[in-house]
């Protein structure tokens, strides 16, 4: 099994600890183990503060700390379709622009969304009902998880990790278009891990 150290910049606990859950749910069908480099210490904390780092944070990662792959989490704040891929445009352009390239994880309207899927998917197992979820307000998607606004970390990331754990990514794939953009990215970066694992 390869290792693959990466990095993280995003706007909170919440992202890092699902992107965590995904990336092991990953591994345990793949040749490849992703290892969280614990000596990057760079949070954004908001969604200004990543949008005016993350290059930096990027580069950062990827060459004083020698990561093999950076992943940048950002709350998209709206559930329109074009405000989703302007945002990933627009984040894209601005990493080619100084040459780096890194993972987006912008969840329409808040990590909250996708955590919300998969707890309905837990309730309702029996189902293949398409529900969404994506339209809900990001207040009443945070009340609906940790049952209030704004929790302390101490109450949601117990609740995080314990929805988290139970990822299935075909199913929240399936479900919700950012996690699918999302995880075609981590599936086109694997791809381009091929020819150099083959030589």
């Amino acid at each position: 099994m390869r290792t693959i150290r990466y990095g993280f910049f995003g706007e909170d606990e919440a992202q890092r600890l699902f992107l965590h859950h995904y990336l092991t749910a990953l591994s345990n069908n793949s040749v490849y183990l992703f290892e969280s480099d614990e000596s990057f210490g760079l949070v954004g904390g908001n969604k200004s503060q990543v949008d005016n780092r993350f290059v930096e944070a990027c580069e950062i990662g990827l060459i004083r700390h020698r990561q093999q792959c950076f992943f940048v989490g950002r709350d998209l704040d709206d559930y329109a379709p074009e405000a989703f891929r302007e945002k990933i445009t627009d984040m894209q352009e601005r990493l080619r622009q100084r040459s780096v390239s890194a993972i987006l994880l912008v969840p329409i309207q808040c990590i909250e969304h996708w955590l919300l899927y998969l707890q309905w998917r837990e309730s309702n197992p029996q189902t293949n009902k398409n529900v969404s979820l994506e339209t809900i307000p990001r207040k009443e998607a945070k009340i609906k998880l940790y049952g209030k606004p704004k929790p302390p970390l101490s109450l949601a990331l117990p609740i995080v990790e314990e929805i988290a754990a139970t990822l299935d990514i075909d199913w929240l794939a399936s479900r919700s278009l950012s996690f699918l953009a999302f995880h075609k990215q981590v599936e086109a970066y694997l791809a381009s891990l091929l020819p150099e694992t083959a030589a």
